[in-house]
C-alpha cells in the first residue's frame, strides 16, 4: 500500500490526526451548547463517522506497513496498543454522536425550520457521555501519535541515532 513509493500509513494518519480532534470538539460543542445544537448536530455526526473510518484506515494501513517492514519492536507494540484503544473509542464516540443526533432536542431559530423535542430520557446521559468520550478520544489520539512518532524517530526506533532523515529522503529528490 503505497502512493508514489510512500507508504500509505503516514498519509492516512494525517487525516485521522485532523478529523479525530475536530470530531471530538464538535461532539463536545453539540453536547454542552444546547442553543447551538441546530448548527452543530450535522457536522458533529459527519465528522464523528468520518473520523472513525479514518482511524480504521490508519490501523489497516499500519498493519500492512508493519508486515512489510518485518519489525515488531516494543515501540511499535506500544503504538499498536494505543491505536487499538483509539479505534474502539472513536467508534464509541461515533455511535454516541449518532444516537445524540437522533435523540437530543434542538430548536432552530430560523423561521419555518425543523425543531425537535428529543428523547428526554437520553438527553442527560448523552450530555455527560459525549464530552467524556470526546476527551478520551483526544487523549488517545495524542498518545497514539506520540507512540507512533517514538517508533519512527525516538530512541530505539528504526531511525534511532539520526536526528532527522535527510531532506532528499523526505522530499523524494536527490
Amino acid at each position: 500500500m503505497t502512493i508514489n513509493g510512500i507508504p500509505l500509513h503516514p498519509l492516512v494518519v494525517h487525516a485521522a490526526v485532523v478529523l479525530v480532534p475536530l470530531a471530538a470538539l464538535f461532539a463536545i460543542a453539540y453536547a454542552v451548547l444546547p442553543s447551538r445544537r441546530w448548527q452543530t448536530r450535522t457536522p458533529a455526526v459527519v465528522l464523528a463517522v468520518v473520523a472513525a473510518v479514518s482511524v480504521w484506515l490508519a490501523a489497516a494501513t499500519g498493519d500492512n506497513l508493519k508486515s512489510r517492514l518485518h519489525e515488531d519492536t516494543s515501540l511499535i507494540q506500544t503504538h499498536e496498543h494505543w491505536a487499538g484503544l483509539l479505534q474502539a473509542a472513536t467508534w464509541v464516540l461515533a455511535a454516541l454522536v449518532v444516537v445524540a443526533w437522533w435523540s437530543l432536542p434542538h430548536h432552530n431559530p430560523l423561521p419555518d425550520k425543523d425543531h425537535k423535542e428529543g428523547v428526554t430520557t437520553l438527553a442527560k446521559p448523552l450530555v455527560v457521555l459525549l464530552p467524556v468520550a470526546a476527551v478520551t478520544v483526544l487523549v488517545l489520539v495524542v498518545l497514539t501519535g506520540d507512540a507512533g512518532a517514538r517508533a519512527v524517530w525516538g530512541t530505539g526506533g528504526r531511525n534511532s541515532g539520526a536526528s532527522a532523515p535527510p531532506a532528499a529522503a523526505v522530499s523524494g529528490t536527490r
